[in-house]
């Protein structure tokens, strides 16, 4: 695990009990892929991240974001990305063919 992630997994809540991130990379913060409008991976990763035992774990406790040596805040990241999720599932409802 790469060391910058220890503090952030060891902070947190749900990662403590069940031993499952909320955020299955642990070479890349959500925050920092979210941030970069140019990642060409996002898309790829989207369907990943958005899996119930994925970010639907993160109860937003926000310890990841007090305890992060590089000051990004991985628990809005994971809010966000939630928000994303949401919105795109909706629109597979409810749009003609997903909205595209």
């Amino acid at each position: 695990m790469h060391q910058l992630h220890c503090f952030c997994y060891a902070a947190c809540p749900v990662y403590g009990l069940t031993r499952s991130s909320p955020a299955p990379q642990p070479s890349r913060s959500p925050s920092a892929t979210i941030s970069i409008s140019r990642d060409q991976g996002a898309k790829d990763r989207f369907p990943v991240l958005s899996q119930h035992d994925a970010i639907w774990g993160c109860t937003f406790v926000g310890e990841c974001t007090r305890v992060c040596p590089k000051h990004v805040d991985p628990a809005g990241a994971i809010q966000q990305y939630k928000l994303t999720a949401a919105l795109d599932w909706v629109k597979s409802v409810l749009l003609p063919w997903g909205g595209k």
